[in-house]
């Protein structure tokens, strides 16, 4: 084999594993990341939707215990996950790009609670409020749809477009049922992101 053929296969092997990265790892972290958002606050859906059929107390107090309480527990959870994985990150490019994506969306929410919340404090409305899970599911479904796009795995779209829908359907029952729109959000949790979070998981697993 002549140099240049030598070299230009090492060439094609270098930007092979720079672009495909270390997948294994990378997805591990993320669907255990997953897989605990979907059931904690597929949780918080639950109890949303016990206490709106009055089976639980609807105090301010309590309702705040519900809001917060899971995201307390997710991020005691989450810290566990990153410290655990701590130094697996990412090396391929594709994977970086995937993992900004969803980094992203995570800062995004942020400032949809400051944008969303504001008005919905000052006209005292909790339906404004309510507006604000359906874009997270607007947010996350774009992530999937971006992972699909770079990935070409049919449930990456799969997932995306599960998310779309439930945003779609849950804002529609805003005005008439807050405890279908509860429901429809639990469901997208349950459906889009602990099932999906358990896939990978068990993908990962499975190529391990």
């Amino acid at each position: 084999m002549s140099p240049d053929a030598q070299s230009a296969r090492d060439d094609l092997a270098f930007l092979k594993a720079l672009v495909s990265g270390d997948e294994n790892i990378q997805w591990r972290s993320f669907g255990e990341s997953y897989l605990a958002a979907g059931l904690i606050y597929g949780g918080q859906m639950i109890l949303h939707a016990v206490q709106a059929a009055g089976l639980l107390p609807n105090t301010p107090a309590f309702g705040l215990g519900i809001g917060l309480g899971p995201t307390l527990v997710f991020i005691f959870v989450l810290s566990w996950i990153i410290y655990r994985n701590r130094g697996n990150t990412a090396r391929g490019a594709t994977g970086r790009a995937i993992g900004s994506i969803f980094g992203a969306v995570g800062l995004a929410n942020l400032f949809l609670i400051a944008v969303i919340g504001s008005v919905a404090v000052q006209l005292h409305s909790i339906q404004v409020w309510l507006i604000y899970p359906c874009c997270i599911f607007v947010l996350q479904g774009t992530a999937w749809l971006f992972t699909f796009m770079m990935r070409r795995h049919g449930w990456h779209l799969a997932v995306a477009m599960g998310f779309f829908a439930t945003a779609v359907a849950a804002a529609i029952a805003i005005p008439t049922s807050i405890s279908l729109f509860i429901l429809f959000l639990g469901i997208g949790m349950w459906g889009c992101m602990a099932l999906p979070g358990w896939l990978l998981l068990r993908n990962t697993k499975a190529a391990g």
